[in-house]
């Protein structure tokens, strides 16, 4: 099961996998045979889910590190790989990040001091994640990159 989650209006999401809204009003529906659901936060997510993925996807500020349009991301090993694949035949940049400070010069740090709590518990618990931020600002076609990203990280499965 892929579980979506936004920090951005979510509108884009709900289009671009042609999402509907089920009796619990949380927006569902297939990407190629693969389950997802766009869920309107992380309260309520059930980390004991059999195969469960979870896709974060939001903003970040530019800054002396990173450039408009540059896609940040974090998450666990197998998702990271499928993702650097997948920016590679994008020519999509993109910009493996750390949620927690580091003095290792190598490390760049993206403050999300909320996310952070999440994704040391995914990571103890070893969940399938991966998290997408893309630097302001968002227009039509980042918005559709960040699509196409997250479906191919969910077709990779079938």
């Amino acid at each position: 099961m892929n579980r979506l989650i936004s920090e951005i209006s979510s509108d884009f999401l709900i289009q671009g996998f042609g999402l509907h809204e089920d009796e619990r009003k949380i927006f569902v529906g297939k990407v190629g045979g693969q389950e997802i659901q766009l869920l309107p936060d992380f309260h309520n997510l059930d980390l004991e889910t059999k195969d469960l993925k979870i896709l974060c996807v939001g903003i970040a500020e530019a800054s002396n590190h990173f450039r408009p349009g540059d896609v940040l991301m974090t998450g666990s090993d197998d998702l990271l790989d499928r993702a650097f694949q997948i920016m590679d035949d994008l020519e999509q940049r993109c910009v493996v990040v750390s949620l927690t400070p580091s003095q290792d010069s190598t490390h760049l740090y993206l403050s999300k001091e909320a996310m952070e709590p999440l994704v040391q518990e995914w990571k103890q618990r070893k969940v399938s994640f991966l998290c997408l931020w893309m630097v302001d600002p968002i227009d039509s076609e980042g918005q559709a990159k960040l699509v196409t990203i997250i479906r191919k990280v969910i077709l990779k499965d079938s």
